[in-house]
């Protein structure tokens, strides 16, 4: 009976599978000695494993770390730990940065004191929203790098018009919080203006998005 209870709380969920395959999913199933529902949950776990939380995240690249840390004889081992280091400063902060601080202490503890900075600052960030510092470095360190005359001068053009909430979504940051909404827009306006000028010319001049 707490079978039967268990089986009615699942998910259930009808798939209309092309011909052949419910005969190749039975071979499969046969096989491996399992009953062919089985086999297709084996399968989507591989395909759609769950995601790691953030904690889990962070410390499989401390892991990774400490491991490129210890292989003294590989020849790209600082870049390596370099990236890992610049993943686990991403991972942390939501669009965090790295602060740096004077202190005596050894290398290993400033690390591991570095880490657990990260994040409490991730915890600040997605509580009480990124601070404009914050947003400012992550600016210059080309956020906004890869956009092109059409989605930059439309994101402008929709902050001209107040309607910042569509500039947001254009520019995929629709699912951000900011600590000072004002300022991070009026940074975020100001970097986009002077990019397009610096590229394309006067963003004040008409100009017709994707007409080329």
């Amino acid at each position: 009976m707490a079978q039967e209870s268990e089986s009615r709380n699942l998910d259930k969920v009808i798939v209309r599978l092309p011909d052949g395959m419910r005969d190749r999913i039975k071979n499969s199933a046969e096989r491996h000695g399992r009953s062919m529902n089985a086999e297709i949950v084996q399968a989507l776990e591989q395909v759609f494993p769950p995601e790691p939380d953030i904690i889990e995240v962070i410390d499989r690249v401390h892991q990774a770390i400490n491991q490129a840390e210890a292989a003294q004889s590989l020849p790209y081992r600082k870049g390596l730990i370099a990236a890992l280091d610049k993943l686990s400063e991403r991972l942390t902060s939501g669009i965090e940065f790295n602060q740096a601080r004077t202190s005596t202490l050894s290398p290993s503890f400033l690390r591991m004191q570095d880490f657990t900075l990260r994040h409490e600052r991730w915890k600040r960030a997605s509580e009480n929203g990124i601070e404009t510092s914050d947003l400012a470095r992550e600016i210059e360190r080309g956020l906004f790098g890869k956009l092109d005359r059409n989605y930059t001068w439309t994101a402008i053009d929709y902050f001209k018009e107040g309607r910042a909430d569509l500039a947001y979504k254009l520019l995929r940051l629709n699912e951000l919080k900011f600590a000072d909404p004002s300022d991070a827009e009026a940074l975020i306006v100001s970097h986009l203006r002077k990019r397009y000028e610096e590229n394309w010319g006067d963003p004040d001049e008409p100009y017709e998005p994707w007409s080329d």
